[in-house]
Formats: structure tokens, sequence, C-alpha cells
């Protein structure tokens, strides 16, 4: 196996004098510096300087498919994410120099970029998911942002441009991402690190939260929705019955009977400020549970 050293000689200036340092030299050398190993890309025309992440996906860094330049020459560096590299897509440009900084800014600003990127894409949990994601520079192009994971907007733990701070107890919210083939959610916790599987919506990612901080929630019983007067007191009467004690002092969730296929779960409408749950039935079905829970 070669070392750092035996693979940046394959670095080699395109002149007759192979031993001329040049722009990916500067890139290599800053990486290193900044704590980020890189690679080559062997099979590129211009030696592509690569970073490859836990995950097997990879980041590309060239200037016009090519490091080779001498760095009187450089104009910027393109640093590009690649989800797949064995067909190198999809992908995402997270670096593109201004063309008018030089190799010591433009190498700086790129590895900032990739820095961060690195951070958020490899960060686990909502409150780090969602601070990381802050964090990335504006250098990054905005369809790069907005495929990091953060918490969905107005969740728990969102708080606009602010920081999110961890709970002292286990709290469900979820986390989006954009990509071009649409957003993914997944659920996630604002204690602890843990993260769902990626879904395709909302709900389930909810769901599987829920499956984390209240295990046990899917077994309780569903109430029709609150009304007033007498009713609503029976039925109060009626949950404070079957909730487990203390459940919604912890946040837990309320599940309610709606009519309406895949209305969304609302977040901070439970008693004690957490989920509320809309199972959805039909018309009948849902007139017969509420004669049945207000008897």
């Amino acid at each position: 196996m070669r070392t750092l050293d035996e693979i940046r000689k394959l670095i080699t200036a395109r002149t007759d004098n192979p031993d001329q340092p040049v722009a990916g030299h500067h890139l290599w050398d800053s990486l290193v510096a900044a704590g980020i190993t890189p690679t080559i890309n062997l099979n590129s025309a211009g030696r592509a300087l690569c970073i490859d992440l836990p995950d097997g996906t990879t980041i590309w860094i060239t200037e016009q498919a090519d490091i080779c330049h001498p760095p009187s020459d450089h104009e910027s560096w393109c640093a590009i994410h690649f989800h797949d590299p064995d067909d190198q897509g999809p992908y995402h440009l997270i670096y593109q120099g201004p063309g008018n900084l030089g190799i010591t800014a433009d190498t700086a600003a790129c590895i900032e970029a990739i820095a961060a990127w690195i951070t958020a894409h490899t960060a686990s949990g909502a409150v780090a998911r969602q601070n990381t994601y802050l964090a990335l520079p504006e250098t990054i192009p905005r369809d790069a942002r907005r495929a990091a994971w953060m918490i969905g907007y107005a969740k728990p733990g969102f708080n606009g441009r602010h920081p999110a701070a961890p709970t002292n107890r286990h709290t469900p919210t979820h986390l989006d991402r954009h990509l071009d083939t649409g957003t993914e959610r997944r659920g996630a916790c604002l204690a602890c690190a843990w993260e769902g599987p990626v879904r395709p919506h909302q709900n389930p990612a909810i769901e599987d939260a829920l499956d984390h901080t209240h295990p046990g929630w899917r077994d309780l019983p569903t109430l029709p929705r609150s009304t007033s007067g007498k009713n609503s007191a029976r039925l109060q009467a009626h949950r404070d019955a079957t909730y487990p004690p203390h459940w919604f002092e912890t946040g837990g969730p309320l599940k309610v009977w709606t009519s309406t296929a895949n209305e969304r779960h609302e977040a901070g409408q439970a008693p004690g400020g957490g989920y509320l749950i809309k199972v959805h039935q039909s018309e009948q079905t849902e007139d017969t549970s509420q004669q049945l829970s207000l008897l």
C-alpha cells in the first residue's frame, strides 16, 4: 500500500520537469494540513484529487479535469460530491471558485466548503445535523445546501437560523433533505444521535421517531377529536383512564381519528406539547368509535 507521500508524487507537472510543484501539490498539502486525507483518481486525465467518505461516497476536486497546471495559471477549483462513484451520479456541486482569487485564497475557500460539507454529511442526530447545516458557508451552492439533512421547518428543535439545543429527555422530531429526485425524511431525536430510516413522507418518519422516544404508543387507543361541554369532560376522563400515567408530561403523543387520508401529524398539539397523531378511518367507523369512547 502506498504512503501519502508516495501518492502525492503521482501528481506530476505537464512540463519537461516532472518534479516542478503544481497546483495539485498545493491543494494536496492544504488538505492534509486541514486534517483531510486525499487520494488520487488515477483513471482521470488530470489526476483528480478525491476524498473518500465513510458511507462510500466521494468528493472529486479538479480545475477543468486537471490538477497538474502551474500555480500561476490557476483559476478556480471545482469540488463535486458524487453519491455513486461508479457512475458519477447523482452528485452535488459543493464548491466552484469565482476565478479571481488566486491559488492560495481559492484553495482555502475550497477546503472551508469541503470541511463544512463533510462535517454536515457525516453528522448524526437532529441537533448535530441542524447545527452543521447552519454552519455551511455561503460558497456552497443552494442546491447542495438543500441536500444536507436539517430539522423540518417549524418542527421540534427548529429555531430558524439559530442553533438547535439538545433536550433533557428523548424528544421526537424529523429531518428533511431536498434532492433532485424529491424530498426525503427521517425520524430523529433531540436528545441523542438516533436517526430512523429514510422515508418519502413526513408521517412515517414521525412515527419512527415516536417508536424511539415513546415505545408502546402504537398500542394506545385512538380517540375522537375534542368536543365542547359535557362530552369534552367525558372524553378527557376516558383519555386519562386509558393513557399511561404521566404520559403527556413526557411529551407523549395523542392519537385521534380523522376522516381525511394522509392528514399530517401535528407537533405540539397533544396535551403535554407532544404530537397529535392522525389516524384515518371511514366516517362510519369514526362515528362508531366516538360513540363507544364516550360511553
